[in-house]
C-alpha cells in the first residue's frame, strides 16, 4: 500500500488542479451563454472531462492511503470505476445536446458577443496552461497525475481552437464557425465518453485487462522451477492501475518449504514483468490433479 508521504505530493498537485479546472468550467459556461457561443458552451463541457478525469484520479489517491476492512474486503476501489461509468454515460447525453445546438447554429446563424467570447476563452486557456504547469514536473512519477496532464493537453488545444473562432468573429463577423468548432469540440468529448464506458464496463465484467497477455502470463508461469502445469487462471482489474490474478499452479510433490519458494518467484515475477502486485496461488501436488495436463 502506498504511504502517506508518497501521497501526499500528488493529491496536494491534483486538489489544486481540481480547483482551477473546475472554475474554468463553471466560467465558460456563463461565459458562453452570455455571449451565445457554443463552441464556449462545447469548450467547457470538454473542461468538465478535465475535471473529472482529474476528479476520479484524485479519488483513486484517497482510496489507495485507506485501508481495506470489513465486509469491503477490496475496499471501496470500484467506486472509482462506477462513478467513471456514470460520468461517461453523461457526457454522451451532453455530447449529444451540444452536436444539437451547433445543427441549430448552423441552419440559424446567431450573433456572437465576440469581445467577451475571447475574453472567457483567454481566461479559460490561462487556467489550462496554469494547471501543465502544475502537473508536468510530476507526470511521469504518477498514472494518475500523467491520465490528469493528457487530458489537460487536449483540453488546451480546444481552448486555442475557440479563441481562433473568436478572433475570426470579432475581425470578419462571420460566425458560421462557431458551431463547426462546437461539432469537432463535441466529436471529442464523444471520443473519450466511449473510452470511459468501454473501459469502466470491460472492468466491471471482471474482463482480462487489455494491456495483458493471458497466453504470456501463463507461459511465463511456466517456465518457473518447480511448476508442471497452470490452470483456471483468472485475471482481472480491481480499479485503475490495480490489477489481481487467481489460478491453481501445478507442481511436483515436494517439501512445505520448497512450495513457499516457489510462490516467492510467482509473486515476484508477475509483480516485475506485469505489475501483478495482488494475487491468490492455489498449489496443487502433480499426483493428485484429476484434469488433463496441457501440452504447451
Amino acid at each position: 500500500m502506498a504511504t502517506s508521504r508518497g501521497l501526499k505530493q500528488p493529491k496536494r498537485l491534483l486538489t489544486l488542479s481540481l480547483a482551477i479546472t473546475a472554475a474554468i468550467a463553471a466560467i465558460e459556461v456563463v461565459g458562453g451563454i452570455l455571449s451565445g457561443s457554443i463552441s464556449l458552451v462545447s469548450d467547457a463541457v470538454h473542461v468538465f472531462t478535465d475535471v473529472m478525469a482529474i476528479g476520479l484520479s484524485l479519488f483513486a489517491i484517497i482510496l489507495a492511503g485507506r485501508s481495506h476492512s470489513g465486509v469491503m474486503t477490496f475496499g471501496y476501489h470500484r467506486a472509482e470505476v462506477l462513478a467513471a461509468l456514470a460520468n461517461g454515460v453523461t457526457l454522451v447525453a451532453i455530447s449529444a445536446w451540444v452536436l444539437y445546438e451547433a445543427f441549430l447554429r448552423v441552419m440559424s446563424p446567431r450573433t456572437i458577443d465576440a469581445p467577451l467570447m475571447l475574453a472567457v476563452a483567454g481566461a479559460g486557456l490561462a487556467g489550462n496552461l496554469a494547471v501543465m504547469f502544475l502537473l508536468k514536473s510530476h507526470a511521469h512519477g504518477s498514472i494518475n497525475i500523467q491520465s490528469a496532464f493528457v487530458h489537460v493537453i487536449y483540453d488546451t488545444v480546444s481552448s486555442v481552437a475557440v479563441i481562433i473562432t473568436g478572433l475570426i468573429a470579432y475581425y470578419t463577423s462571420i460566425t458560421i464557425v462557431d458551431p463547426l468548432v462546437a461539432f469537432l469540440i463535441a466529436g471529442l468529448i464523444a471520443r473519450s465518453a466511449y473510452t470511459i464506458v468501454r473501459s469502466s464496463t470491460h472492468i466491471l465484467l471482471e474482463g482480462a485487462p487489455r494491456e495483458l497477455d493471458i497466453p504470456e502470463i501463463t507461459g511465463a508461469l511456466k517456465q518457473l522451477d518447480g511448476i508442471v502445469d497452470v490452470h483456471d487462471l483468472h485475471v482481472w482489474t480491481i480499479s485503475t492501475g490495480m490489477n489481481a490474478l487467481s489460478g491453481h499452479v501445478v507442481v511436483r510433490d515436494q517439501m512445505l518449504s520448497q512450495s513457499s519458494r516457489i510462490l516467492q518467484d510467482i509473486n515476484g515475477m508477475l509483480a516485475e514483468r506485469f505489475n501483478i502486485t495482488h494475487t491468490t496461488i492455489q498449489l496443487e501436488n502433480e499426483r493428485e490433479i484429476s484434469f488433463k495436463r496441457t501440452t504447451k
